[in-house]
């Protein structure tokens, strides 16, 4: 039944999409020179949300024709040059971009899409953001998601064993910082202290993090900040011959004799391009000056595939991931050292994509799926679960770039989320429930000579279902909160290399169930938790106060924030037993 429904679908699809390749196209050419006038060649040219991209010639011109109308963010990337980002509307005719590129001897980043809708540069995003590159990825390849990013500023590490790593910014962890995948929200029940997000680095081409709050454009939880996991995008083969290739990249770490490898094969004809990729690793314990962590190896198999077209008509993207890990526990020593309780954790996520054009600007579609099952057991060998829990989240993102007006480039939004949560195996902490989020807001930027503006605000509204749960205490009630962000953010150009960065955003968490209604022993924190059913939205009011360089021979940023918080949600010890 499911394949006819298939069939029936990509029959109807096939005459829309042969008609939309007749919708008016646009042509993207120009040429690229260094600051006295030469040209420069195998500079590349990249439409970023039309995922379209060449490289200059000889006489640095550049060519991308077909391209759907819309507002669009062109990079201009070459090594030994400092990168530059381009806001253009594209029309149904040839548009002419000229660019002049900076030399510099530092390697800079060439671009970051998850601070703001717009792609910026490190140098004039809005908020304080970092990058890992592929290369400096290869360098500090890791098994969990926090030991990857801990080598950047403002970013630590919270983990147990090698497999459990919980990104922590300025302080914050957990349910306050966000984790992305390729721009997709995951709920991976972060609320546990050993709950660490089920996310592959090694096929990812850059991670992306903002430190301070980004609730305006990702909503709760986005509080201390958002880590974004981004993959290349799929290839195309247009205007060129059908290929196929691959990547092999193996690694191998001595302390916890860790094997790590990653193998993906990609290829594309015409406008359909593909990609499909395996990643592995298996560690021992970690060990250490004063001897060997008992029980703190894992193994952990990812595989994932996607499949997309690019026309005239815009494009469309899907992917599918599967990710199976088995996270062995390090207790306490003093309270049992033979102790060998270990984790089971499944997740498949899908997510389908598009960029539509409509008259001088496009929208943004973003569907996705994401399904956690979590089992936690006493001991090695154990085959009753001691705790399971089931998480399946639904998510939708409408954005639509409008065209820039006197200089003001920016969208307008809706996000809609929906969450359900069960619990099975011997134990119970929390309830089962449900949570729907709906939310609408919009982004703007806008440059005036040496100032560059950013602002944007949010309306969140979340209804919270939970149900009776006798063992608990708990019966079945509703709540509602509603939250209200907005983030301001002003960049002054001083010089060509330096900048002044001025950023004050509004951020908020909405209490999870775990907050409100836990009535149990919570193992991964040796404590008996009790909820408090009448707690409220945390919000923060964060500043930001930068420089930044970035000079031929050295960048660097110097800046100071502040975070106040209210209503902090935080363990409160009664002292009783």
């Amino acid at each position: 039944m499911r394949a006819f429904f298939l069939a029936a679908a990509l029959t109807a699809v096939a005459p829309a999409v042969a008609e939309a390749d007749s919708l008016p196209q646009s042509t993207l050419s120009g040429q690229v020179t260094d600051t006295a006038g030469s040209p420069l060649a195998q500079v590349r040219v990249s439409v970023l949300e039309a995922e379209r991209s060449t490289t200059t010639d000889l006489e640095g011109r550049y060519t991308i024709s077909d391209l759907p109308t819309g507002t669009y963010a062109v990079s201009f990337a070459l090594v030994g040059y400092a990168p530059q980002v381009r806001r253009v509307s594209l029309r149904d005719a040839t548009l002419t971009l000229d660019v002049q590129l900076r030399a510099t001897l530092i390697e800079l980043q060439e671009l970051q899409v998850t601070a703001s809708p717009l792609a910026t540069t490190s140098l004039t995003s809005p908020q304080p953001t970092s990058v890992l590159s592929s290369e400096q990825l290869l360098e500090n390849r890791a098994a969990s998601l926090g030991e990857t990013v801990s080598s950047l500023p403002g970013v630590r590490s919270l983990s147990t064993g090698s497999g459990i790593g919980k990104p922590v910014i300025r302080g914050l962890t957990s349910n306050r910082v966000l984790v992305l995948a390729d721009g997709q929200r995951l709920e991976n029940q972060q609320w546990g202290d050993e709950h660490g997000p089920q996310v592959e680095t090694g096929e990812a081409e850059r991670i992306e993090v903002i430190r301070g709050p980004a609730s305006v454009l990702y909503g709760s939880d986005a509080l201390g900040g958002v880590i974004n996991v981004v993959t290349r995008a799929l290839p195309d083969a247009i205007g060129r011959d059908p290929f196929v290739g691959g990547d092999v990249i193996a690694s191998y770490a001595t302390n916890n004799r860790q094997p790590d490898g990653t193998v993906s094969l990609e290829g594309a004809s015409g406008g359909v391009g593909f990609r499909g990729a395996f990643s592995g690793r298996t560690s021992d314990d970690v060990r250490t000056p004063a001897g060997e962590l008992f029980n703190s190896g894992g193994r952990t198999w990812n595989g994932s595939g996607g499949i997309g077209y690019r026309g005239s008509w815009g494009s469309v993207a899907g992917s599918y991931t599967h990710r199976d890990e088995r996270v062995e526990i390090h207790e306490d020593p003093a309270e049992d050292p033979a102790a060998t309780p270990f984790q089971r954790v499944g997740g498949d996520r899908a997510q389908l994509t598009a960029n539509l054009p409509i008259g001088s600007t496009h929208l943004d579609v973003d569907l996705g799926y994401e399904r956690n099952r979590r089992r936690e057991f006493e001991a090695e060998g154990a085959s009753e679960i001691a705790l399971g829990l089931l998480a399946r989240t639904y998510s939708a993102d409408l954005r639509v770039h409008h065209p820039i007006v006197a200089g003001l480039a920016g969208i307008i939004g809706a996000s809609v989320l929906h969450n359900t949560f069960e619990k099975f195996g011997e134990e119970t902490l929390i309830p089962d429930h449900q949570y729907d989020n709906l939310a609408f807001y919009a982004f703007e930027q806008a440059e005036t000579g040496p100032w560059s503006f950013s602002f944007g605000a949010r309306y969140d509204h979340r209804r919270l279902d939970v149900e009776d749960d006798t063992t608990l205490g708990v019966v079945a009630q509703r709540r509602t909160y509603n939250s209200l962000t907005g983030n301001l953010g002003v960049l002054y150009r001083v010089a060509e290399p330096v900048a002044l960065v001025l950023n004050v955003g509004r951020g908020y968490r909405s209490p999870s169930a775990f907050d409100l209604f836990s009535n149990g022993v919570h193992e991964g924190t040796l404590r008996f938790e009790r909820g408090d059913s009448t707690l409220e939205n945390e919000t923060s009011l964060n500043s930001d106060l930068a420089v930044r360089v970035q000079a031929q021979s050295v960048t660097a940023e110097l800046g100071v924030f502040a975070n106040f918080i209210e209503n902090y949600i935080y363990p409160d010890p009664t002292g009783s037993i």
